[in-house]
């Protein structure tokens, strides 16, 4: 197993030595506490018992006994939450930075490969537990069990809802988002991370709320999220924050035209979650691998910029922990004379009722 921190200073790095390693930062587009139903204490299955709505069952009461009109009752159906067993297991050799001033930080003697507190295995422990956080707000989305690209990271938590709500027909009873027709360049609506028309974003954003079942309608709009791609998120704000263009906010509103107290867009009242790892995920999923719930129908091309639009109690995640990121440990193993990392969890996905969600994607 390679180690997890490569040396790339270079042969000729001289000067004084730096105490401190800098950290690039890494960010999540969502918190899965806050964002998702959890499940916890889930080792293998956990299933779901889902009772569907039930109307229509008043009539006269016009004799003793049984009314002469029986409505129909309601069926409960079984959704499973099915997890694997995820882990992370690296490791790191003291030898890997033996020729750079880094050394000068690491112990002395016997205990020189115990890394242990030193400066590179704080900087490890970090970059390993940002990582998993931010794996899994991807694999929530994009997993997929049987991918074949060569990130297997892709694999490591079964089908994420991108897989489940194409399978389950959750989007206007298709395998695909609802395709919105905008006058954003056709080779803008394929390209990960290129130019959208503001007016295309509220378009979209439009079609995917006034489409939604009335059940997704009625629940309150703080229990809801509007998941989107961040060009549709970026362009969306493009729209609110032109000055004198119709449908922008006015002079008076400068919260949201310098971006102060402003943290997070919503449209109607729905909290917008710009998803950075679709597009990462869309980049890296090619072939066999692409999302069919982002292949239009109609188009022939595999769109990347959507929305997707549910209550945050249906979508659902399956966990032994409450928060993977934190089950990690790092120790230092005599014999070997290498820094083990290691983390093990389960993790699942799932989503509930199809009355409760809604999507739609540029073409």
């Amino acid at each position: 197993m390679a180690n997890i921190a490569l040396d790339g200073l270079g042969a000729v790095y001289q000067g004084k030595f730096a105490s401190q390693i800098l950290l690039e930062p890494m960010f999540t587009s969502d918190d899965i506490m806050s964002n998702y139903r959890i499940y916890p204490n889930v080792k293998y299955k956990q299933n779901l018992m889902l009772a569907p709505k039930l109307q229509g069952i008043t009539a006269v009461n016009d004799a003793c006994g049984a009314n002469a009109c029986t409505p129909a009752g309601f069926t409960i159906a079984p959704k499973v939450i099915t997890v694997e067993n995820t882990s992370v297991k690296q490791e790191q050799c003291w030898t890997e930075f033996k020729d750079q001033v880094i050394v000068e930080s690491y112990r002395a003697g016997v205990n020189m490969a115990d890394l242990s507190g030193t400066e590179l295995a704080d900087a490890i422990i970090n970059r390993t537990r940002d990582g998993i956080k931010s794996d899994l707000v991807r694999n929530m989305w994009a997993g997929n069990s049987a991918a074949a690209v060569a990130d297997c990271s892709y694999k490591s938590m079964g089908d994420g809802l991108f897989i489940s709500l194409s399978t389950g027909n959750a989007v206007n009873a298709g395998t695909q988002l609802r395709e919105v027709n905008g006058a954003t360049a056709a080779a803008n609506l394929i390209a990960v991370g290129a130019a959208i028309l503001p007016a295309d974003a509220v378009l979209l954003l439009q079609t995917v709320f006034d489409t939604a079942p009335s059940e997704l309608q009625q629940i309150p709009a703080s229990e809801k999220r509007m998941f989107v791609t961040p060009n549709i998120y970026n362009a969306y704000y493009g729209s609110l924050t032109t000055v004198a263009v119709a449908g922008a906010v006015d002079y008076g509103h400068s919260e949201a035209q310098s971006g102060v107290n402003y943290e997070r867009l919503r449209f109607r009242g729905v909290e917008l979650v710009p998803m950075y790892e679709w597009d990462t995920a869309l980049t890296a999923l090619t072939g066999a691998d692409l999302p069919a719930l982002f292949t239009a129908a109609t188009a022939g091309i595999q769109a990347t910029q959507g929305c997707i639009y549910s209550a945050k109690d249906n979508l659902f995640i399956g966990t032994d922990v409450s928060a993977p990121e934190n089950e990690l440990k790092m120790f230092y193993d005599e014999v070997t004379e290498k820094m083990y990392i290691r983390s093990a969890f389960t993790m699942g996905f799932q989503y509930g009722w199809n009355s409760l969600v809604n999507g739609g994607m540029l073409v």
